[in-house]
């Protein structure tokens, strides 16, 4: 006769094993694609709820019908744009941060990169990212003749900053600074202002976004 654990015990293993043959396959790792950038925080969470294959098919059917007919074509010539123009190294420009912001608000209307040099705290140099910001010497797609310079004085991380200002967006003008590295093109918000104001503005994008209740 089994014991109460043991019939505990092989309670739970059932359930995971239920769970396990019912989970995401099809749809697992949806939320991450450049399709999935518009969710709105409440689709998030709905989605977070998700747990096989069917409900998510459910979900993502009525996702892209809110958006109407045109969403597809545009998020195609979006991801190509992002792609094209905001690949570093071998990661896609539409995985990274900064391309989720043009695939979520289309071209800018002014658009900066620079490399800059980040070094070792007896050698760094807190202007190299303030000159590329203002212009300075820094160019796009290379790096700037301080930085350049700077070289022989010891060993430096090189990132590269865009920067992205909309004139007009579902949130208001935006001005706003990434960070890569340019390397791997792994990125993030320069700062916590600017992650700020990524999260206000990929939010009312996808508000926007929905044209059918």
């Amino acid at each position: 006769m089994r014991t109460p654990r043991l019939l505990f015990v092989t309670a739970i293993l059932l359930c995971s094993t239920f769970v396990y043959a019912d989970g995401l396959v099809n749809f697992k790792g949806w939320d991450a694609t450049p399709q999935a950038y518009f969710m709105t925080k409440a689709e998030r969470q709905e989605w977070s709820t998700i747990q096989n294959d069917d409900a998510a098919h459910k979900f993502v059917e009525s996702y892209l019908a809110r958006r109407g007919p045109g969403f597809p074509a545009m998020l195609e010539v979006r991801v190509a744009a992002a792609d094209k123009h905001l690949t570093v190294g071998k990661l896609p420009g539409s995985q990274t941060l900064r391309g989720k912001l043009v695939i979520l608000l289309g071209p800018p209307s002014s658009f900066e990169a620079h490399d800059v040099a980040d070094y070792s705290p007896i050698h760094r140099d807190n202007g190299v990212m303030a000159g590329a910001l203002t212009g300075g010497t820094a160019n796009a797609g290379g790096v700037d003749e301080q930085s350049e310079g700077a070289r022989s004085m010891g060993s430096a991380t090189v990132s590269r900053l865009f920067h992205f200002t909309y004139a007009a967006t579902p949130a208001g003008p935006l001005d706003v600074n990434i960070m890569a590295d340019a390397n791997n093109g792994k990125d993030h918000p320069r700062g916590r202002d600017d992650e700020k104001r990524l999260d206000a503005a990929f939010e009312a994008a996808a508000q926007a976004s929905i044209k059918t209740k």
